[in-house]
C-alpha cells in the first residue's frame, strides 16, 4: 500500500468520524460532544431549570447521554489543554460570565442564547464551555454517589469557576434545579468509516 496513501487516510479520519454525527464535535478517538448547549441550537436559548434526571432522560431520547466529567474536560480544554477553552489567560466579556470593570465583578447580563459569544470557542469549535450555564455531567461529585457535577461555570460567575478545571456538586443531588444549570449530551464514538 502506497504510505503517501495512509498517510493522507490518517490524517482524514477525524474529518470523516466528525462528519457522521451532524450538530457534534469529534473529541476523537473517543466521543462526540455537542457543538452547543442543549438543544444544541446556535442562536436558542439553552434549556435550564432541568435536574439531572430530566437532562439524562432528554440525551436518551436522542440516543446521546450526558458527558462524563472527563471527556466534558477534555472538550472544553481542546487539544492545547487550555486553562480556559479559548487560551490560558482569562478574557473578560470574550464568554457570558461575570465581567471585570475597573477591577470590580458585576454579574454578567443573563442567559444567552448559544454562540452569541462568537469569541466563546475552542480549538475544536465548540461553543459556551464556559460560562452561560452551568453543565451537568454524568459524573458522581465524591463516593456518597449522592451529588452530581456541573462544569463550566454560568454569566452569574466570574474567573474562578470560569476555568476549565473548575468543579462543583456538593449539594447538588439528582433533584436539584436553578436557572443557570443546563447540559450538552455526548455520544460514544464508533470507529470512523473508511471510504
Amino acid at each position: 500500500m502506497n504510505k503517501l496513501f495512509v498517510l493522507c487516510l490518517l490524517l482524514a479520519l477525524p474529518a470523516l468520524a466528525a462528519a457522521d454525527v451532524e450538530g457534534m464535535v469529534w473529541i476523537g478517538p473517543d466521543f462526540y460532544i455537542d457543538m452547543y448547549e442543549y438543544p444544541n441550537q446556535r442562536g436558542t436559548l439553552p434549556k435550564v431549570d432541568v435536574t439531572w434526571g430530566e437532562a439524562e432522560s432528554l440525551c436518551a431520547a436522542q440516543d446521546k447521554r450526558l458527558c462524563t466529567e472527563q471527556e466534558w474536560q477534555k472538550a472544553c480544554t481542546g487539544p492545547q489543554n487550555f486553562a480556559y477553552s479559548y487560551g490560558e489567560e482569562f478574557e473578560s466579556g470574550r464568554c457570558n460570565t461575570r465581567l471585570a470593570v475597573d477591577g470590580v465583578w458585576q454579574r454578567g447580563p443573563g442567559l444567552a442564547p448559544s454562540g452569541a459569544y462568537a469569541g466563546c470557542t475552542n480549538a475544536y469549535g465548540v461553543y459556551d464551555m464556559i460560562g452561560n450555564v452551568w453543565e451537568w455531567t454524568a459524573s458522581w461529585y465524591s463516593r456518597s454517589d449522592r451529588w452530581r457535577i456541573v462544569r463550566g461555570g454560568s454569566f452569574f460567575h466570574n474567573v474562578n469557576l470560569a476555568r476549565a478545571d473548575a468543579r462543583y456538586g456538593r449539594f447538588l443531588d439528582a433533584n436539584y434545579r436553578l436557572d443557570l444549570v443546563g447540559f450538552r449530551c455526548c455520544l460514544s464514538a464508533a470507529p470512523p468509516q473508511t471510504p
